[in-house]
């Protein structure tokens, strides 16, 4: 019986190959899978085998939504992209990432839950998406455009709400590190799924829905969102769009620390050309479909790119601070995170490879001649500029970047590859993705905090991207009066022992460090991880913002405990399929164990699950380290909750069987893979 809201039951099928279009069923896959990040990794492990590259046309670029999107659930303006992605490495792995703003809801309302591309087209070419038809249109007046002029040119024929998914030079040239872009600044960063589009000659993906998503349950919907913008929002206060008018409410964002519009601008030129009514530049509060907090700003301008700003995006190049410090946060250091994005190269990225650069420089191990960049002036808009069309363009010293910070360093060698280490925290063949948050604060200044480097050995990507578990830390350091930065593990103790009673299942959970406080406590390391894990997946798949669900710290509450039912109550009220908090964690625990067979398919092992030595040798702000005997057994006890094989790190034939994945474990022994019969 399928469920009564919620999916509109289409995925659409496009072979570029064959410039042939069809249609499949989203309840082959669905409710079992849920949507989005379960749902495309279902169809990569049916139809993505290992021997398959990141850019081979048989390759899947799917682009998923969940059961929420098209309906007003909060924050539900998001979905997933999943393949097999170029970024990850030296092993290509499947992996997913995230997109926010609008296209989601739209996708839905044109008739499809799903899109899965395959093939490469003979010649440039979009895809057009419009109340279930599709076509394959000629791309070619499109093809060298940037990312924004693409978008403005297909308005033009399809119309100005058509929502457009679209790659930029960087991802016509098959960077492993490109970006599929929508609106301006919303994008698939991590993965390099840009560089897939382009490998498939795929310019675009453009579309418009006029139809309605089923809600089972509109009573309970209704109920649910009220009381999820209570807890996240509150009407601005007068003229000021940022100031909430209950006076010491704090916006549930990152754990109460952040305002509405606050992942934008930091103090300096741009800021207070934009809170100066007479200059012509303007920042206003900016969010994904539904969202009841609008966490960026759009910033417009009579000499700058106009878009939002939103994160690591806007953060790119801080280095401009340094080289003016006296502007602060300026133009440049704006308009570079534009051209990151007209370009469509993932931004995040760049912040590991233009640290990676100066570092470089200054031990004499590259040169501005051979390089063809002005290394002595990082920080400029020469610098930058000339660094990200190269980049793009795969020009000179920029075809190596194309590849990926951590391929370049190791293609380098030497001491360039050791310096990339502070960047690239995974060793082992499935790394690839940038530093984030593997220790509290930031390394090398940060605190280690045991669940952190568990959660970064096990992830197929960057791990913290689901901020939940770093959203309780920063709210806990908030509340005691530090700040992401400062925040001190044995003084936000205290405050996280009844929030992780409450997520976790003890307050031991918030034992970090050792009575003594020389050493680390991992007692819990491996039960957090597997319930984070669980949260991540569910969150993925329903799908919901990254940095609201799951809700776990309520900085407006005495306790601070959250609610990680909220997310379930929105998933029944849409579907009309009753799932509780324990049913959910068997369906987290199930898609978790699915990815794992996917990266065991692909040769990841248990000795791919690490840590550069760099990590273990360094001492934190607090005189610890990470031991690796102890994330070793971290890791066994990890293994051991999930169900996986010890020693290979792989699922099980009685795990893969016990969580509904049956046709995985005969798939797998008839690969011959070891622990798999």
């Amino acid at each position: 019986m399928n469920p009564k809201g919620g999916w509109v039951g289409k995925i659409l099928r496009v072979d570029l190959t064959a410039g042939k279009i069809t249609e499949s069923s989203t309840f082959d896959y669905v409710p079992k899978y849920i949507g989005g990040r379960g749902l495309g990794a279902k169809i990569c492990w049916d139809e993505v085998p290992p021997e398959v590259s990141a850019f081979d046309p048989e390759n899947r670029l799917v682009l998923a939504t969940g059961p929420l999107q098209g309906t007003l659930a909060p924050s539900s303006g998001r979905f997933m992209v999943l393949g097999k992605a170029p970024q990850s490495g030296p092993i290509e792995s499947f992996c997913r990432s995230g997109v926010g703003g609008h296209f989601a809801p739209e996708l839905k309302w044109a008739g499809y839950d799903a899109v899965v591309v395959q093939g490469r087209a003979s010649k440039p070419v979009y895809l057009f998406i419009s109340d279930h038809r599709a076509e394959i249109l000629d791309a070619a007046s499109l093809w060298g455009l940037d990312t924004y002029q693409t978008q403005q040119m297909l308005w033009k024929v399809h119309g100005q709400k058509t929502r457009v998914m679209v790659i930029g030079r960087a991802g016509e040239n098959r960077s492993r590190i490109a970006c599929i872009l929508t609106d301006t600044g919303d994008a698939s960063g991590q993965g390099g799924f840009g560089g897939v589009m382009g490998s498939k000659n795929l310019k675009a993906i453009a579309v418009r829905g006029t139809g309605t998503v089923a809600v089972a349950r509109p009573k309970a919907l209704a109920q649910a969102t009220r009381h999820i913008h209570k807890l996240f929002a509150r009407k601005p206060a007068g003229k000021n769009p940022y100031e909430p008018e209950e006076k010491g409410f704090k916006y549930n964002i990152w754990g109460g620390g952040y305002g509405r519009g606050s992942l934008s601008l930091l103090p300096g030129e741009l800021l207070d050309l934009c809170q100066n009514p007479s200059s012509g530049y303007s920042q206003t509060p900016d969010g994904c479909f539904a969202c009841p907090v609008s966490c960026r700003s759009r910033v417009r301008g009579p000499d700058i790119t106009p878009g939002i700003a939103f994160c690591a995006q806007s953060y790119m190049y801080l280095e401009s601070m340094i080289h003016e410090p006296e502007k602060g946060y300026s133009k440049i250091t704006w308009q570079a995170a534009k051209l990151s994005d007209l370009l469509g190269i993932n931004a995040y990225e760049l912040m590991a490879i233009i640290p990676w650069l100066a570092d470089c420089y200054r031990e004499k191990l590259i040169t501005e001649e051979e390089t063809g960049l002005p290394l002595a002036e990082i920080g400029s808009w020469d610098f930058i500029s000339k660094l990200l069309n190269k980049m793009a363009d795969r020009e000179g010293f920029g075809d190596l970047l194309a590849e990926g910070g951590q391929r370049a360093a190791a293609k380098l060698g030497g001491k360039a590859e050791k310096l990339s280490r502070m960047y690239y925290p995974r060793a082992g063949n499935f790394g690839g993705y940038r530093e984030h948050w593997v220790f509290l604060g930031g390394f090398p200044t940060g605190y280690a905090i045991p669940p952190l480097a568990l959660m970064w050995v096990l992830d197929n990507r960057d791990a913290l991207v689901s901020h939940s578990f770093i959203s309780m830390l920063w709210g806990a350091a908030f509340t005691v009066g530090q700040n992401a930065l400062t925040a001190v593990p044995e003084d936000i103790t205290p405050v996280l022992r009844p929030v992780m009673k409450a997520a976790y299942g003890s307050e031991g959970a918030a034992e970090f460090l050792q009575p003594d406080r020389k050493g680390l406590d991992w007692k819990w390391a491996a039960p957090v991880v597997k319930r984070y894990h669980e949260h991540s997946l569910l969150k993925d798949s329903y799908v919901l913002c990254d940095i609201l669900f799951p809700y776990l710290f309520n900085a407006n509450s005495k306790d601070h405990v959250g609610d990680d039912t909220l997310e379930s109550r929105l998933y029944s009220a849409v579907t009309g399929v009753d799932m509780g908090p324990k049913e959910s964690f068997r369906k987290g625990e199930m898609l978790c164990t699915l990815e794992r067979a996917l990266a065991a398919r692909d040769g990841r092992t248990r000795r791919d699950d690490t840590l550069h030595d760099l990590y273990f040798e360094k001492q934190d702000a607090g005189g610890r380290r990470y031991e690796p005997e102890q994330l070793e057994r971290a890791k066994t006890d990890y293994y051991k909750l999930m169900g996986w094989d010890l020693e290979t790190g792989k699922p099980t034939p009685p795990t893969l069987k016990r969580v509904g994945l049956k046709e995985v474990a005969e798939q797998m022994a008839g690969r011959g893979l070891p622990n798999a019969s």
